[in-house]
Formats: C-alpha cells, sequence, structure tokens
C-alpha cells in the first residue's frame, strides 16, 4: 500500500480526499490544526492522525520522519478570504511559512523521491477582466486579498523547490470547490439558508449581496479523482488548474438553490452584504488537465447544491438548532 500524508485532513477537502484514498487502497496518514470538518469522519480511514500546527517546523518534521509518505498532499492553510483580512499575519505564517516547513523538512529527511501535491488556489489569479477567461495556468497573479497573496507566494514556493533542489511537486491551483460539508462560501451560505427556512427555522427572507459576478463551482468528489490521476499522470513541476469547467453567476445559483424549496422566499438585495473587493469573474481553463489526465468533471451543480441542501436540513436535525450544528 502506498503511504499518502495529508496535512490538513480535518479541512473540508482533506476530509474528502482522506476518505477517497482509504477506499482506493492508500494507508493514509495526515495532520490536522484548528479543523474545519468532524474528525470522527476523518479518523476511521486514516491509520494516524497528528496534531500538528504547520507553523511549527520540528512537529511537522518529526510526523514526517516517522511515516517516510511515499506522496504528500499539503492542504493545511487558513484557507478563507474574508478571514484573511481579519488575521493576516496567521494566514501568511500558516500558508507561506507552513509550506516552507514542509518543503525544508523534505530536503532535511532526504525524501526527495516522495511527490508533493501542493494545494495552491486560483485565488492567486486575482482580478481577472473577463476578456481574459477561460484563465490559463499562464496567467500572472494580480490577488486580489491576502489569502490569494499568501496562495501566490505559496505557488511561486513550490516552483522554487522544484527547480533549485528538484523536489518532485505539482502544482494544484484550486477553484471555487464545493459539496456536502463545506462552510465559508456562497454555495454553502445558500443552501444553509435553505435548509433553515424549509425547517422552520428562520422566516422565507432571502438576503443577497452582488448576484452578478460569476464562478465555476467543482464538486469536491470530483476534485479528489482530479488530484489521483494528477499524481498519477501530473508533469513534476508544473502548475494545473482544478475547477468548475463552466461559469455560473450568483443569480443562477440563488435560482438553483430556491427552485425546489417548499417555501415562497422573498429575496432581499441588500447593499451591506456587497463586497467593497469582489473579484467579477473566476473561469479556468481546463484544457492542460484534461489532457495530460483525462480527467472529466462528472457532478453537475444542481446535483451538488441538492446533495448540500440535503447535508444541512440533515444535520440541523441532529443538532436540533442552529448554533450547535455550527
Amino acid at each position: 500500500m502506498k503511504r499518502a500524508f495529508i496535512t490538513g485532513i480535518g479541512g473540508f477537502i482533506g476530509s474528502h480526499l482522506a476518505k477517497h484514498m482509504a477506499k482506493t487502497g492508500y494507508e493514509v496518514y495526515g495532520s490536522y490544526f484548528r479543523p474545519t470538518s468532524d474528525m470522527k469522519n476523518v479518523f476511521p480511514f486514516a491509520t494516524k492522525v497528528y496534531n500538528i500546527d504547520v507553523r511549527y517546523k520540528p512537529h511537522l518534521k518529526e510526523a514526517l520522519a516517522e511515516v517516510r509518505p511515499e506522496v504528500i498532499y499539503h492542504l493545511a492553510a487558513q484557507s478563507y478570504p474574508m478571514e484573511s483580512f481579519r488575521e493576516p499575519s496567521y494566514t501568511m505564517e500558516t500558508n507561506v511559512m507552513g509550506t516552507l516547513n514542509l518543503f525544508e523538512s523534505i530536503v532535511e529527511l532526504e525524501l526527495k523521491s516522495s511527490r508533493i501535491m501542493l494545494a495552491s488556489s486560483t485565488a492567486a489569479y486575482g482580478f481577472i477582466d473577463p476578456l481574459e477567461t477561460p484563465v490559463t495556468e499562464e496567467q500572472p497573479f494580480r490577488p486580489a486579498h491576502v489569502y490569494g497573496v499568501s496562495k501566490a507566494a505559496q505557488d511561486l514556493l513550490g516552483f522554487t523547490y522544484f527547480s533549485t533542489y528538484g523536489l518532485d511537486i505539482i502544482r494544484l491551483r484550486i477553484g471555487n470547490c464545493v459539496g456536502p460539508g463545506r462552510k465559508g462560501e456562497v454555495v454553502s451560505d445558500f443552501t444553509y439558508r435553505r435548509a433553515k427556512i424549509e425547517l422552520g427555522i428562520t422566516e422565507p427572507i432571502f438576503r443577497v449581496g452582488n448576484l452578478h459576478t460569476k464562478r465555476a463551482f467543482l464538486d469536491v468528489r470530483d476534485a479528489v479523482e482530479s488530484f489521483l490521476l494528477l499524481e498519477e499522470k501530473g508533469k513534476s513541476g508544473e502548475a494545473y488548474n482544478v475547477s468548475g469547467e463552466n461559469p455560473c453567476s450568483i443569480e443562477e445559483l440563488l435560482s438553483m438553490v430556491l427552485k425546489t424549496c417548499p417555501v415562497e422566499v422573498n429575496v432581499v438585495v441588500d447593499q451591506s452584504l456587497v463586497r467593497e473587493k469582489d473579484e467579477p469573474i473566476y473561469w479556468n481553463d481546463l484544457s492542460k488537465l484534461k489532457r495530460e489526465t483525462g480527467f472529466v468533471q462528472k457532478i453537475p451543480l444542481e446535483k451538488t447544491v441538492e446533495d448540500m441542501i440535503k447535508w444541512w436540513i440533515d444535520n440541523l436535525k441532529e443538532s436540533r438548532g442552529l448554533g450547535q450544528c455550527l
């Protein structure tokens, strides 16, 4: 069995990846700190899990020395763009210094044969002129927030350690990744509020901000499939866009979320919810990913939305209220 180590195994993508890899035949190890997913859903799929802050190199290096993994998925991050303005230092330290600590540990432990799947982000591209879409991997970085800056720096570190030390690094520029268990972004927010309205927890009023921005969403279950394809077929040192293939406006997303709601909902545009800085479109070219791996996006956004609404309803029912659920 191939040994895999997932930093950020307690995150949304990390938890889905751990489950998928375990079922595929990997021996899964990982680290978590400030998990955003319920760890009881992670432990059954991992041989051993470490509580590690990637900002502290000795603990990270010790775990890697013990496991000596053949593949490393570096997902650990402060991954919320708006939170990065409130905690810029923590964001940069975790995302940039955490990545540097990982690479230095790998060099010092002589784990150069390990394949490193580095979770960068399409947020590094930042502000995109619609005429530039769909964006290829050659797009210059113009990040719109501290999180985007941290991911651009992380991406560049990946290329530097590949070119300087010969580390086997593949940069995954991950776009808007959604699915059951996701929190803290627009699809999660919309489906969560829809679930509360359906259960009668809140009144049927839907306050929204800018409905004209566009995003290309990718179901996390498709995302982890693409990761394993790139692990097998991706070229060392290269960057690959991993995101949804077709853009969807937030207005279209809202219609999708409310389409089957059994309660009539009043949609209200609230200017206080309009971001001062908001990228008009995230839409990436997947030609490179598809050409080199044969990846196909299988799960339509309608299915993802349906599954997320059900996930929220089930969790709200189980918790018997909003506060306990979150």
